[in-house]
């Protein structure tokens, strides 16, 4: 792995600044959840119940970074993910809102847009 690539795993899960696609938030969330619920029992049997908090700190923070790229993406400050706590309708809010609304088109306050502009296959030039 290049320094390059493990900086963009390190902005993409431990810093909210920037944007992120909605592609990208759901492999990313669904990967993270997973190694989450799979290394939560085997730490806390290892290393017993007071390190499993700082486990879960690191992945409340993973989880808040992403929702911030994903409110940043639609042009939303991440003062919004104090929704998420509240009761039927926060989760609503985060499912419907952060995994399903597209993200603005072009850049936007909070960074460059992370889709790529699509390039020609060729450029056909016409010789005089």
């Amino acid at each position: 792995m290049s320094m390059d690539s493990a900086l963009k795993i390190f902005r993409l899960l431990w810093q909210p600044q920037g944007r992120i696609r909605r592609w990208s938030y759901w492999l990313t969330a669904i990967l993270v959840t997973a190694v989450f619920l799979a290394l939560q029992p085997l730490v806390e049997q290892i290393f017993g119940r007071w390190v499993t908090i700082g486990f879960y700190i690191l992945f409340y923070w993973t989880a808040f970074c992403l929702m911030a790229q994903r409110c940043h993406d639609i042009g939303r400050s991440a003062w919004w993910l104090v929704l998420v706590p509240v009761p039927i309708v926060g989760v609503i809010w985060a499912v419907l809102v952060l995994g399903f609304r597209r993200g603005d088109p072009g850049d936007n306050q909070y960074g460059v847009d992370p889709r790529p502009v699509p390039q020609p296959y060729a450029v056909v030039e016409a010789v005089q």
